[in-house]
């Protein structure tokens, strides 16, 4: 299980990310829609680990 809470990324002083809290399960299909610009290949990135999250 994945479980992310209050997630909040920056790229210096920019808030890309904030407030994102989701919970994926075992067997779990997820797709993370929004608008460009809107945060969602920065959240993935965090969660990978390939950015550092400010919080969460």
């Amino acid at each position: 299980m994945l479980e992310v809470r209050n997630l909040e990324v920056t790229y210096g002083e920019f808030a890309a990310v904030r407030g994102v809290s989701f919970d994926v399960r075992d067997g779990d299909l997820v797709t993370i829609i929004g608008a460009n610009g809107a945060g969602k290949s920065t959240t993935l990135r965090s969660v990978m680990g390939l950015l550092r999250p400010r919080a969460g």
